[in-house]
């Protein structure tokens, strides 16, 4: 099977950042210390600790719970049948993602700690970046920049993933709604725990730390490979303009989208080529800003892909996700969009017989795909909704359009109901793109799962606590300063 190379290697720093935390360096004797120092005395340490910082984010935002949580809760997902053993045929929700699809995570045994840790440890990986950027010779200024511009934007990504999930959104009727932890140290945080911060201030610390990368991107990054595989001052607007959507900012949000159509030099990937872009196994569509590729050791052996999720190899082995109905019901017979599906026929046990029954596999994710974050068809439907929210419906429909009629479907021309066809658009194209959980959060708009729900509560009004997760408790116990969230 063919399969996309990695451009990340494994690096000294990420293993001194997961297995030898901040205060145990500082404890250990010095004859067994681990000397960041060292690790960055030369410009080939200081590469391979920034190619550890996207190993890292790569890990995190593939993580299993993470990347299908804003499609499962919201209601695009629904699960295949065991494919063999004494439960052939039996449909039932995968034991990792049991209390989370049922809105009932606990913070004592969170199935997203390790998401919550990680997520940390790769900001770290960037902070690390940071302080220790100024302090050495042999790094050019053009170099000094590369570096910082993209260590800030995958802090303000990581920090930004972290406070969808943990954070409640603008809309939410309490007062002083928490964000949270914003970390901008590393060896001091050790020492000195940080309380959450409130919502807009963290949303202010993201758009400064992305506003200050975008000053200092040089015209090309400092490692190898295509530079749809690191952040680029294109995905770093493209990064900025959903930061602003997502906290109402609506003038902000359109300008910048419309920064990443106009001067990005992509295009969006033409109707004629589009299903047989997603299904190339060896590179990402061609409108991509920001692909985190596949994990590969030294070895060649591949860490993992999102086909963990949504692949199907054979009749015996396939992955746990599958489209719902309510998602298929979307997509109008002349919607090509309708056609990215790999259609099976899967045996399942109905009253106690096995019988086949068809199921739809994504094929955004066949093979061993990398994990595409940004891609220039979100920018067109951000700056359509931002123009939306500013009364520019003119703007709106243009941009919306661009996607409508890319998907093969006609152009609109009426503004009832606007609102609702911009939710729709987003649901159709950013399908399997982690998306839509959040956009019903940001939009206050309920969960309303039908096919296939196995949840105990299928039905989830807004507001509600459970529009986020817990805290892990063991990051509660660790610092006395760190709330957690209401209802848990």
């Amino acid at each position: 099977m063919m399969m996309k190379k990695n451009r990340y290697t494994t690096s000294l720093m990420l293993l001194l950042l997961l297995q030898v935390g901040c205060s145990d360096f500082l404890e250990q004797q010095p004859g067994s210390q681990i000397s960041i120092g060292e690790q960055l005395a030369t410009r080939e340490g200081m590469l391979e600790a920034v190619a550890g910082m996207y190993s890292s984010m790569e890990t995190t935002l593939r993580f299993e719970q993470y990347t299908v949580y804003a499609d499962l809760q919201g209601g695009n997902l629904k699960f295949s049948p065991d494919a063999l053993g004494s439960n052939q045929g039996a449909l039932s929700v995968p034991p990792n993602v049991q209390q989370v699809y049922n809105f009932n995570d606990t913070a004592l045994e969170s199935e997203m700690e390790s998401f919550y840790d990680n997520s940390y440890a790769a900001i770290s990986a960037a902070n690390l970046l940071l302080e220790y950027i100024d302090r050495v010779a042999y790094l050019s200024a053009t170099d000094r920049d590369a570096i910082a511009a993209e260590a800030l934007s995958v802090r303000a990504m990581m920090h930004f993933a972290l406070l969808q999930v943990y954070a409640q959104n603008i809309k939410y009727p309490e007062a002083n709604t928490p964000g949270i932890v914003y970390k901008t140290e590393t060896l001091q945080e050790a020492l000195d725990y940080a309380p959450r911060l409130g919502l807009q201030e963290t949303y202010t610390a993201i758009t400064a730390d992305l506003e200050h990368a975008l000053s200092l991107f040089p015209d090309a990054p400092v490692l190898e490979g295509p530079g749809y595989s690191y952040f680029r001052a294109m995905s770093a607007e493209a990064l900025l303009a959903r930061v602003y959507l997502e906290q109402g900012a609506w003038e902000n949000a359109y300008t910048h989208a419309t920064q990443v159509i106009a001067t990005s030099g992509l295009t969006l990937t033409p109707k004629e080529s589009y299903l047989e872009s997603w299904e190339e196994p060896l590179q990402p569509v061609s409108e991509i800003l920001l692909e985190l590729s596949v994990s590969v050791d030294a070895d060649g052996a591949i860490g993992g892909s999102r086909a963990a999720q949504y692949g199907y190899s054979s009749a015996n082995t396939y992955a746990d996700y599958v489209a719902s109905q309510d998602l298929l019901d979307l997509y109008a017979p002349e919607d090509i969009r309708g056609a990215l599906f790999v259609v099976k026929e899967l045996s399942t046990l109905e009253n106690e017989q096995l019988v086949d029954r068809t199921y739809y596999f994504t094929g955004k994710f066949q093979g061993n795909p990398g994990n595409p974050i940004l891609r220039l068809s979100e920018q067109y439907l951000i700056a359509a909704e931002a123009a939306y929210q500013l009364n520019n419906t003119d703007a709106a429909l243009s941009n919306l359009n661009m996607i409508r009629e890319r998907g093969g479907l006609q152009a609109l021309v009426q503004i009832d109901n606007l609102e609702e066809e911009l939710f729709l658009e987003r649901r159709r194209e950013l399908a399997f793109e982690n998306q839509l959980f959040f956009d019903l959060k940001r939009m206050g708009r309920a969960v309303n799962r039908n096919d296939g729900c196995l949840a105990t509560t299928c039905i989830l009004n807004y507001p509600s606590n459970f529009f986020v997760l817990p805290i892990p408790q063991s990051n509660i116990n660790l610092n006395a300063n760190l709330i957690q969230n209401e209802g848990y």
